[in-house]
């Protein structure tokens, strides 16, 4: 499944029309999302740019290294391709040379907001303006993008199940992280792999880690009492997904008991305002306000969701500062979370599609209490741990 060769040219003609509403002599690109996006081109840029150059009519026109001329030829067939020598390169054959016959008369450019400031300094004597007009193109989801996320998020699901059911109490944080490899295989069994834009990374932040949102876990650390989430973040042929759940493999506190409550009715208060026409910024206060008013105004660490699409993380951003309003075919997230030193973390997220009328959820793995709650022994499980444990040399953790 990929994206058809029609639609890279409709997104170049929408493209087109920007350049020319902004009025500038070209769109200078030089990040690998937008370039993929415009291209469906995988490659590595390492320290080397990659730059495509799109001017209110006529072809792409891309300039990388000249080790990868014939890789870009073969899968951008219908861009003109030119290279530069190497990085770093003797004068006069390195990028910012080459970079310059590109633009040739091009003296107003429209720049993405993230281009390096190396890369800009190379711009120097033309006219540049931070303009987000390829971020424009991917908020809004084709056909063949949704698609593509649903089998992003159909994978996701599989890998929090492979999670949860290798869980159990004492389980060690290499088990969990071996399930992401199990599911990759899978994909690469039923649909086909592509190293550069196919990833997985699932595993578990364990109670009372999980209060820390973005701390890292190590493959020793084991899951005991308390809140931990389980999570798949993962890329499909570019296309990304996510979901997370708090689950237990012991009987929960009252305190967590209490906040995943709370966590699991903010949610249901930013579900009721999917749908076209809400402002991003009242879809998170509907869940905030309310987590605040319940007491855990302390423990609220992030917004409540962003979007979905090349990125695992891109816009629009459901937080109190966006300027933006939902539209249909918009892809975002729903996880507001509470987060309790000591204790540990509560935060479900989904990946959902905002629809005419409304949102569907594409990731569908179950949210309730009990399902949540992993208290079997799984001796086989256990077995199967130890086993993965010892390859990796973890010694002495075999009970």
């Amino acid at each position: 499944m990929r994206i058809p060769a029609t639609e890279y040219h409709d997104r170049l003609t929408r493209l087109q029309a920007s350049v020319a509403a902004s009025d500038v002599d070209a769109c200078l690109l030089a990040s690998r999302e937008s370039i993929f996006y415009l291209t469906g081109v995988s490659y590595e840029p390492l320290e080397r740019p990659f730059f495509l150059l799109v001017r209110p009519s006529g072809p792409l026109r891309l300039l990388a290294p000249l080790m990868e001329r014939v890789h870009l030829q073969a899968n951008t067939p219908h861009a003109v391709v030119s290279t530069y020598r190497e990085y770093p390169a003797p004068p006069g054959e390195g990028w910012p040379e080459q970079l310059a016959a590109l633009l040739g008369d091009c003296a107003r450019l429209a720049i993405e907001p993230s281009l390096p400031q190396e890369i800009a300094d190379g711009l120097q004597g033309r006219e540049a303006h931070a303009l987000p007009l390829v971020e424009n193109l991917r908020c809004i989801k084709s056909p063949a993008e949704i698609a593509m996320l649903r089998l992003a998020a159909r994978y996701a699901d599989r890998a929090v199940e492979q999670v949860i059911r290798a869980s159990y109490y004492g389980v060690a944080e290499i088990e969990l992280f071996a399930q992401g490899r199990t599911v990759l295989t899978e994909i690469m069994r039923e649909v086909g792999f592509d190293a550069l834009t196919t990833t997985v990374l699932a595993g578990a932040w364990p109670a009372p880690e999980s209060a820390q949102p973005h701390s890292v876990p190590t493959i020793a650390d084991r899951l005991t009492e308390g809140p931990h989430i389980a999570l798949c973040l993962d890329r499909v042929f570019g296309y990304a997904a996510e979901c997370e759940r708090t689950y237990f493999t012991a009987p929960p506190s009252s305190d967590a008991r209490g906040a995943f409550a709370a966590m699991t009715e903010a949610r249901r208060r930013a579900y009721t305002l999917l749908r076209p026409g809400v402002p991003c910024a009242e879809v998170d206060a509907a869940a905030t306000d309310f987590l605040r008013v319940e007491g855990y105004g302390d423990y609220l660490l992030h917004r409540t969701g962003h979007g979905f699409g090349l990125g695992n993380h891109e816009r629009p951003w459901l937080a109190a500062g966006s300027p933006e309003t939902l539209q249909a075919n918009m892809v975002v997230s729903n996880e507001p979370g509470i987060y309790l030193p000591g204790v540990g973390g509560v935060r479900h997220s989904d990946t959902i599609l905002i629809t005419a009328d409304g949102y569907e959820t594409l990731t569908r793995y179950p949210v309730d209490l009990a399902a949540l709650t992993v208290l079997a022994r799984k001796p086989l499980t256990r077995l199967q741990g130890a086993l993965v444990r010892r390859a990796v040399g973890l010694r002495g953790l075999l009970s």
